[in-house]
């Protein structure tokens, strides 16, 4: 695709494009370097804008490209997370107003899903959400949108009422399925059926005996809904939580990693974890019952050591 075709006027970044970051692009051989992602209908650069002018550097006229068609805020959202995602990432500032715009267009969304767009923690977004719902109170009410694509109470009490409500209509499905679907922890959901059990009410401190749970509707899908500003219900899209293969691929296509050999290390481990749930029972099947607790032990201690890294690489985004 000619650069000259391009649209690069809207950047994400406040700053512009890091010089530093260019002439290093500009050093690798450019077969190496993943395509820009372009918004079709507009032809503005969605990400890759340091790629652009690497290659404008080297004295070159054309760039490979991969198209994106959607509306102009699944542009932007997809575009904040394939910066933050890999490259140089977003300044914090820049991730704080894109959390910001990212609120305004899907307030329904969780301050979870908004973080992992955005490359902020749920605190951080929840922090945006409070003083932005001082201009508009819509921001902070309802529920959330999970990034499983479904509706979620935003507290614990509505958690509750709503674990109750689901108790009610299916007494015999599994606390760890109503947990998941009411959002509480798997303890929270035991404590609201003895509850019930006991005809106390499911939130504690509560008066007047057990409450009718008025919660979200039914399932949930992958398209939420919302009210405009004429109170008209309008239908908003989910942008979907990608696959760890899908995470994981421009990870490997970045050569800041590749081009190291404590990344390339890193790509390996990352790599090793890429085991489909449906493999998941054969490997089971696989372990002998006298060394089943052996395993246990050591996959738990390796995710300690995970959660631990996770932590680490969570602390360097939120300074970043």
């Amino acid at each position: 695709m000619p650069i000259s075709a391009l649209d690069v006027s809207r950047p994400l970044r406040s700053g512009g494009p890091n010089p530093d970051h260019v002439r290093t692009l500009a050093a690798l051989d450019a077969s190496l370097l993943p395509p820009i992602l372009v918004h079709h209908p507009t032809m503005r650069v969605l990400d890759g804008a340091h790629r652009v002018q690497a290659e404008l550097l080297r004295g070159g006229t054309h760039i490979r490209v991969e198209f994106f068609e959607g509306t102009e805020e699944e542009c932007f959202v997809l575009a904040v997370r394939s910066n933050v995602g890999h490259g140089l990432p977003l300044p914090l500032a820049d991730r704080k107003a894109a959390a910001a715009r990212i609120l305004r267009a899907y307030p329904q969304w969780s301050d979870r899903s908004i973080g992992e767009v955005s490359g902020l923690s749920p605190k951080t977004v929840g922090a945006i959400r409070r003083r932005s719902a001082e201009e508009n109170p819509r921001l902070n009410g309802g529920g959330r949108l999970g990034r499983d694509g479904r509706t979620y109470p935003t507290s614990v009490a509505e958690g509750r009422l709503y674990a109750s409500k689901l108790i009610g209509e299916r007494p015999h499905a599994s606390l760890r399925e109503i947990a998941s679907r009411a959002g509480i922890s798997l303890g929270t959901a035991q404590d609201v059926r003895k509850r019930l059990e006991n005809g106390q009410d499911p939130v504690p401190g509560a008066r007047g005996g057990v409450r009718r749970a008025v919660g979200p509707d039914g399932e949930g899908t992958c398209n939420g809904s919302a009210l405009d500003a004429n109170g008209n219900r309008r239908t908003v899209p989910d942008v979907p939580h990608p696959s760890l293969p899908e995470r994981l691929r421009p990870l490997k296509q970045d050569p800041a990693l590749r081009s190291t050999d404590m990344g390339r290390a890193l790509l390996r481990l990352l790599s090793s974890h890429e085991i489909p749930v449906a493999h998941w029972q054969a490997l089971i099947d696989g372990v002998p019952p006298h060394r089943a607790r052996a395993v246990a032990d050591i996959a738990n201690q390796c995710a300690r050591i995970w959660q631990e890294f996770a932590r680490e690489m969570a602390g360097r985004v939120s300074e970043g």
